[in-house]
């Protein structure tokens, strides 16, 4: 793995020139867009409701952290042929939108930029790979927490770094590039050559704790501190390994009740994305997490109860 941040991140100004389209004006979308223009790239913020886009073009965004509050005026349209004009998309939708936004990808941007997802879940890049060609899709993981507080002011709740790569482990310039624009804004990055594994690495660590902090209204912290939350936690992450393992993922094998622990512990006052999405009435990534695992399991006939399970309560809250 290349590690872009052996220390702490500064602030600087991204590479000359760089055009980044982010895609999705949620939690993470406004602070990925607040940190990268305020770093001096060039930056559109893509939404898909019109209303929404004229009303957050009109005022500046805004990001409330532990030091203070930083705020930029930013371009957001939900003019898709504005793509037309960027060298990099950088998709952080919801996974349920990901074959929506990778047919709008593929129709307006140029044949010469390229896209990376931080999505949640499995499969997101392999969608937009079908959509756009296996050579321009770059996929990762954000340890990143962010709460949106209204449409363009976010929270800053803290996380670890964002992990990145070619499906395919090669270099590539394009990725260095959107790594050090990355880098500059503030966040550390690290580029591994065996992107599956760092996907279902997160997918697993996601399927414990967000299922169980949706039913149980529960801040991390507190998924930790009672029993039999981390029990199940525990043994949800156990089964999906063994998934992961079957799937012909190299993985290794981890205590995972004391990776729990940590994840939980030093993100204690989060309330996970997916809590949030039940909280707020809106549809939430069960699918692309607990539903993808159970799926995959089926495909080699391996038992998912605990994951099944909440995949079908979460499922319940929906509708």
């Amino acid at each position: 793995m290349m590690d872009y941040s052996s220390s702490s991140p500064t602030h600087g100004e991204s590479p000359p020139g760089l055009r980044l389209a982010i895609v999705g004006p949620g939690a993470l979308g406004t602070l990925f867009a607040v940190r990268l223009a305020l770093s001096g790239a060039r930056i559109l913020l893509l939404d898909y409701q019109p209303e929404r886009a004229a009303a957050l073009n009109a005022r500046v965004l805004r990001v409330i952290e532990e030091s203070g509050e930083r705020s930029v005026n930013v371009s957001v349209s939900a003019d898709p042929r504005k793509l037309e004009e960027v060298d990099a998309a950088l998709v952080l939708v919801k996974a349920y939108r990901t074959e929506e936004v990778g047919a709008t990808l593929a129709e307006f941007l140029p044949p010469s930029a390229s896209v990376l997802t931080l999505q949640n879940g499995l499969g997101n890049v392999e969608t937009l790979q079908l959509h756009l060609g296996a050579d321009r899709v770059f996929g990762g993981t954000v340890a990143q927490g962010a709460l949106l507080l209204e449409p363009g002011v976010v929270r800053d709740t803290g996380g670890g770094p964002i992990i990145v790569g070619r499906m395919d482990g090669q270099a590539d310039a394009r990725l260095d590039a959107i790594c050090q624009a990355l880098l500059l804004a503030g966040f550390a990055v690290s580029i591994t050559r065996n992107l599956p594994a760092a996907i279902w690495q997160k997918t697993i660590l996601n399927a414990a704790i967000n299922p169980v902090g949706a039913l149980t209204r529960l801040r991390n912290g507190a998924l930790a501190e009672h029993a039999r939350s981390l029990k199940l936690m525990t043994a949800a992450a156990r089964e999906a390994y063994q998934v992961a393992r079957a799937h012909g993922i190299d993985l290794d094998e981890q205590d995972w009740r004391a990776r729990l622990q940590t994840i939980c512990q030093s993100t204690a006052d989060n309330s996970n994305s997916m809590l949030q999405d039940v909280l707020a009435g809106r549809h939430t990534e069960i699918e692309a997490i607990n539903g993808a695992i159970t799926r995959i399991a089926d495909d080699h006939q391996l038992p998912t109860p605990i994951n099944r399970t909440l995949w079908y309560l979460v499922s319940a809250l929906e509708g």
